[in-house]
């Protein structure tokens, strides 16, 4: 991926300002990811170290560093689009969306607003942040470390994969093309926690408080939803390496899907977006790790 994002940038370096930092940066993490991968490896393999006793702080770098690496080309894939400024793909979404329902979903919805709702689906929708990371410690700790590998390549795919997409297709969501982003405190509030949470997202989405137009500086990140992707494969995971966890997934997905819509942030058309993303992860990750991994 960080391949990619470098010659996009060369390809695309009339338009990028500070294309040649973010080149050098690439390189760097590159060298450095392969660096800690192959040092690790070559350690446990040629000194015969049993992983599970294993404490090192190689090996955490070696299981872990890729949280920082999805944040940092999250960023640049938003100063990617920010800088080139493609055409927004939200009306097409809208009409798709209207030509199914014959309404516009997240417009419908709105009459089952209700405060507890509303605070309930906030939280649902903020845990797909910290959701990998406590998947990912579920089977690190559990010293799983075959599938824990597994089910980075799995993830990280899925977010790489999307990453491309909302630069060929980005978009903005309902709440800033079908409702009025300013009113959307007063017309979903919550109780406690959800003012707190959108300040959050908004602020992860590199949208600044209280600018007249939002909507120029959101990440685009909508078509196909992670949101759905992450939690779609983490209960595909957790099912398939016969995690108890996996009764948590499921209805957790089904609450994260209907917190998309509800609380405006995709459309309906992302939902089935994110999981053809998912059937597609999940067939290549059967073919990288065929015979490598228990079925």
């Amino acid at each position: 991926m960080f391949s990619t994002l470098i010659l996009i940038y060369i390809f695309f370096n009339s338009g990028i300002e500070f294309w040649y930092f973010f080149i050098t940066l690439n390189l760097i993490l590159i060298f450095t990811i392969w660096k800690i991968v192959t040092k690790y490896e070559e350690k446990v393999q040629l000194n015969k170290i049993n992983e599970s006793t294993e404490k090192s702080f190689l090996k955490i770098l070696r299981y872990w560093y890729g949280v920082a690496a999805i944040l940092i080309i999250f960023k640049q894939v938003y100063f990617i689009v920010y800088s080139l400024k493609p055409s927004d793909w939200d009306l097409l979404f809208i009409k798709m969306d209207f030509i199914i329902f014959g309404v516009n979903p997240t417009q419908w919805v709105y009459r089952f607003e209700n405060p507890i709702l509303t605070e309930f689906l906030q939280i649902i929708y903020a845990y797909y942040y910290p959701m990998i990371v406590v998947f990912g410690l579920e089977l690190y700790l559990w010293k799983r470390f075959k599938e824990y590998k597994y089910t980075i390549f799995i993830i990280f795919f899925s977010f790489y994969f999307s990453y491309l997409l909302y630069m060929i297709f980005p978009a903005n969501g309902p709440r800033f093309h079908l409702h009025d982003f300013s009113a959307i405190s007063s017309e979903l509030p919550g109780l406690f926690l959800t003012e707190y949470i959108r300040e959050f997202l908004n602020f992860g989405e590199s949208i600044p408080s209280s600018v007249p137009n939002p909507q120029d500086y959101v990440q685009r990140d909508v078509m196909p939803s992670l949101h759905i992707i992450t939690a779609f494969l983490i209960m595909y995971l957790s099912w398939k390496f016969n995690s108890k966890s996996f009764y948590f997934y499921l209805p957790y997905f089904l609450c994260m899907a209907a917190a998309t819509i509800y609380l405006r942030y995709h459309y309906v058309v992302d939902i089935p977006g994110g999981l053809i993303v998912c059937v597609i992860t999940i067939l290549l990750g059967k073919l990288v790790y065929k015979g490598n991994l228990i079925d």
